[in-house]
């Protein structure tokens, strides 16, 4: 446990030094900012209207965080060659992804509770209160679906370097935001193979649109129950646990050669 810390330490301090999280929390802060002064007509007033679409914007810039970190950590030791350094000490392959992951997952939620916070200001400051305790319950599961996202990209990036390990997990995620939960519209509609495959695909893949609750908290519906949150937040879990599994079938007998990583 104290290697997986540290690993996951060294991640943190990295992404805490680097700017891309505080220019996008002043992007999002800016693109409040010029949403609120223009004069929308919208059902429930601009100031509802303010706060959805900052939700938005948080859940968009919550993914491509955790995906740009996520699919960056493991790329970026082989292309620097502090691969080698890390596997030459104490350390085994389970520890590393599961430190690289922890420290990718901290940071992303770090960036994700300040778009938030900037998202529930705007939203406070036009005169907008949205219900705390579904609001908590919101930012938690965003995180949790984004401990989901974070693993998915570690995975893929133990194969692939970092653009393309980028580019395959966007594209998985739109799908299952997108496309998986429609699966049963399909069904209905088809039959055979095809209807048992779409069947497949929808149990077999993670669903990401559980962890939404923006239209709970915009709706001003109370929190869900304690049991189903306990539960979407194991489903979570589980579904990180699998991930960085398969991340480490991938990674565990991997070879590298020093010449082609440094080219």
């Amino acid at each position: 446990m104290r290697n997986v810390l540290a690993v996951a330490g060294v991640v943190l301090r990295c992404w805490a030094r680097r700017k891309e999280g505080y220019i996008l929390v002043v992007l999002l802060a800016a693109a409040q900012y010029a949403i609120a002064s223009m004069q929308v007509l919208a059902s429930g007033g601009p100031g509802l209207y303010l706060y959805d679409v900052g939700l938005l914007l948080t859940w968009f810039l919550g993914w491509i965080v955790a995906i740009h970190v996520g699919a960056s950590e493991l790329p970026g030791e082989e292309s620097h060659g502090t691969i080698f350094l890390l596997l030459a000490k104490p350390l085994d392959r389970a520890e590393l992804l599961v430190g690289k992951w922890l420290g990718a997952w901290t940071t992303v939620a770090a960036c994700t509770l300040a778009f938030h916070a900037v998202a529930l200001a705007s939203a406070l400051l036009t005169g907008v209160h949205p219900p705390l305790a579904a609001m908590g319950q919101m930012c938690l599961l965003h995180i949790v679906s984004l401990a989901v996202l974070t693993a998915m990209a570690i995975a893929v990036s133990t194969r692939f370097n970092r653009d393309a390990a980028v580019s395959l997990t966007v594209t998985a995620v739109l799908a299952m935001f997108l496309i998986v939960p429609k699966i049963p519209k399909f069904i209905v509609t088809t039959a055979g193979w095809r209807a048992s495959m779409f069947e497949a695909l929808y149990y077999a893949l993670p669903h990401l649109d559980l962890f939404d609750m923006r239209r709970r908290v915009l709706h001003g519906y109370g929190p869900i129950s304690g049991g189903t949150f306990l539960t979407l937040v194991g489903y979570g879990a589980v579904w990180a646990g699998v991930l960085l599994f398969i991340a480490w079938l991938a990674y565990r007998r991997r070879r590298f050669q020093r010449d082609r990583l440094l080219e």
